[in-house]
């Protein structure tokens, strides 16, 4: 009965003000930050967590990578790029050297000469426990036609070529479409970036959570 109520009356609270429910989940056993300070990666991989683990703190911090492009293309460089916003947070000092750290970074595939697919790649990483997981979002498809625009858009000399563009795909769709550019997988699909984003952190946390609890039964 104590347990219905209180659940009634975060219902009630998160209800009249949204941003209570941060607050009510905010704790636990799981802190997490994400090596980023915008809100539109922050606060789906937060839901996430205290989803699955029921309470949670979870915060951004801003990071980048360093040697991959502004845009980057294909699995690889989606990884390394994430990788590095992880590795790049760990020595700025502004986390402890066992903080759980989690970083999303979007890339481009392609798929074929028509076909291109923009997805979020997760990774995190637990030095403590000695957890490195990854994981993909669903991805949304670009026509071929802005794709050439990043091209046109990257420089021949452009010194990360190799990776990727110069110009991220936000940025293109974002103009082309008259949407904000934190926008445009909605715009193209009706699917906003934070569901896609929100059920792909699901996923990484509930990895995390069987991986945790897996470590425990080893010892």
């Amino acid at each position: 009965m104590v347990e219905k109520t209180k659940s009634v009356t975060e219902n009630v609270i998160t209800t009249l003000d949204p941003q209570m429910k941060e607050f009510i989940h905010s704790g636990g056993d799981v802190e997490l930050v994400v090596a980023s300070d915008k809100e539109i990666k922050v606060g789906p991989i937060r839901e996430a967590f205290q989803t699955v683990f029921g309470h949670a703190t979870v915060y951004g911090l801003p990071s980048k990578s360093i040697s991959i492009a502004e845009q980057p293309v294909g699995f690889a460089s989606g990884k390394q790029a994430a990788a590095e916003r992880i590795s790049t947070l760990r020595k700025s000092g502004t986390v402890s050297p066992n903080t759980v750290i989690l970083s999303v970074e979007n890339f481009l595939y392609e798929v074929n000469e028509e076909i291109w697919i923009d997805l979020s790649c997760l990774v995190l990483s637990d030095p403590l426990r000695k957890i490195q997981l990854q994981a993909y979002s669903q991805p949304t498809n670009v026509d071929a036609k802005y794709i050439k625009m990043l091209k046109e858009g990257t420089p021949e000399n452009y010194p990360r070529q190799w990776s990727g563009f110069a110009v991220p795909i936000g940025q293109v769709m974002a103009d082309e479409l008259n949407v904000p550019h934190t926008s445009w997988q909605e715009a193209v699909t009706g699917v906003h970036r934070k569901e896609l984003l929100l059920l792909a952190a699901q996923g990484v946390a509930g990895m995390y959570k069987r991986a945790i609890q897996a470590k425990v039964e080893e010892v």
